[in-house]
């Protein structure tokens, strides 16, 4: 019963295709690798968060820690980032019990309670000065649905945490959804109405994909938890409206900024946004537990797999983007899980050997010898030794890239010993 409800990898069945261009790796060798992938979780990348983090002066975080591993004292933080810590130690709690773990996630937990939760009107605060009082206290939708999933995740060990939850998906839904053109919009004011809303990620959109994705995500893992129908309903709807708006049929890839009617603001891409939205979809899928759906976003998943495939370059990472030939971290860990769940759906080597290749450019270029990755590689391949968390890093992308790489080869193994 604990594996039907661990991480978000657990929604993900192994449906191999027995046909092959070249053998399948042993499940001793599949075993090795997800060794690899553990062992970076929770030897290189928790640590780091673990040791750096917590400011006992704010009864939180450290919101910048710059590229040395210093603190920066007087900086500001987000709620983007005591979420992303709460996840990734409740995940990480969930799968291995530990009590560091335990009292990071409870610390975490705690802070967004005290400091950031909004008590008038509910939903958290952006932002928090030195003071810790709320200095930018506008309901980004993103921070709202994130710190939602993070609430979920920990509710697998702390039960409470899934009223939190609740609240958090009833105030998305009161205000943040579009019932008429679908989707949730991307920031409203303090009191959670409309109008000059400041955006924190300056994308001058109504609608984005980043937004989008964060939504589906918090509603997969709170479904599973909590099986309520109108919360499945909801749900699907964003499954089919990120596939028939937010897709461009035409590029292969998915837009990102949107108007309210789901036109497209620009022609940007960004292939790590692709990849994570083709392997949540799957899940999303999952959850729902119809097989036709289910079909449907595997052969969708497999192809976006392919095409973030071709932006690999000669070291194995993936490029942000055919404009932007940076690497950076984030996207690399969700090209791992994309490709590692093309390769469970088909059984095509290609997309392990794609994963493979990605994990030998994180392991060469990402892992840094103080604990966690570097923020990416530049054009010309350098490490770019930018800040080590800041209000938009946190380790939610690479911790979880760990946890779904791991898991997922775990079950190809067993698969691979009952052949």
């Amino acid at each position: 019963m604990k594996r039907l409800l661990s991480g978000l990898v657990l929604l993900i069945a192994p449906t191999l295709a027995m046909a092959q261009t070249i053998p399948a790796p042993s499940s001793e060798a599949l075993l090795q690798m997800a060794n690899g992938f553990q062992q970076e979780l929770t030897e290189n990348i928790l640590p780091f968060w673990q040791k750096n983090l917590p400011n006992k002066n704010n009864n939180g975080f450290f919101g910048v820690i710059d590229a040395q591993g210093k603190p920066v004292p007087g900086s500001t933080r987000s709620a983007l980032l005591s979420s992303e810590i709460l996840w990734a130690f409740s995940a990480a709690d969930a799968e291995a019990p530990s009590d560091e773990y335990k009292k990071l996630a409870a610390y975490a937990f705690a802070d967004l309670e005290k400091n950031f939760q909004d008590k008038q009107h509910g939903g958290v605060y952006w932002m928090l000065g030195v003071d810790g009082k709320p200095i930018q206290p506008h309901k980004q939708v993103y921070a709202q649905a994130l710190a939602l999933l993070a609430y979920c995740e920990y509710a697998r060990t702390h039960k409470p945490a899934l009223e939190q939850a609740k609240v958090l998906y009833k105030l998305l839904e009161k205000y943040a959804r579009d019932t008429k053109q679908g989707g949730y919009i991307q920031t409203l004011n303090q009191d959670w109405s409309q109008g000059k809303a400041t955006d924190s990620f300056n994308t001058g959109a109504a609608k984005t994909l980043k937004t989008q994705l964060q939504v589906l995500q918090a509603y997969s893992r709170l479904l599973a938890l909590w099986p309520n129908a109108e919360l499945k309903k909801n749900h699907k709807e964003l499954i089919a409206l990120l596939q028939s708006k937010a897709y461009n049929s035409k590029t292969g890839h998915f837009d990102l900024d949107f108007n309210n009617d789901w036109k497209a603001q620009g022609d940007a891409i960004s292939n790590g946004l692709d990849q994570e939205a083709a392997w949540s979809l799957v899940i999303a899928a999952k959850v729902q537990d119809e097989e036709e759906l289910i079909t449907h976003t595997e052969q969708f998943a497999l192809k976006v797999a392919a095409t973030g495939l071709k932006g690999l370059d000669g070291t194995g990472g993936l490029v942000n983007s055919p404009e932007d030939t940076n690497k950076d971290w984030w996207v690399q860990g969700e090209a791992l899980v994309s490709f590692l769940t093309a390769y469970q759906i088909s059984g095509d080597t290609r997309y392990l050997m794609g994963a493979m290749r990605n994990w030998g450019f994180i392991k060469a270029h990402l892992a840094h010898p103080q604990g966690d990755w570097y923020w990416g590689t530049d054009t010309a391949g350098r490490q770019r030794n930018e800040l080590r968390a800041n209000p938009f890093k946190g380790p939610l992308h690479n911790s979880r890239a760990m946890l779904e790489a791991t898991y997922r080869l775990q079950l190809l193994a067993a698969v691979a010993r009952s052949h």
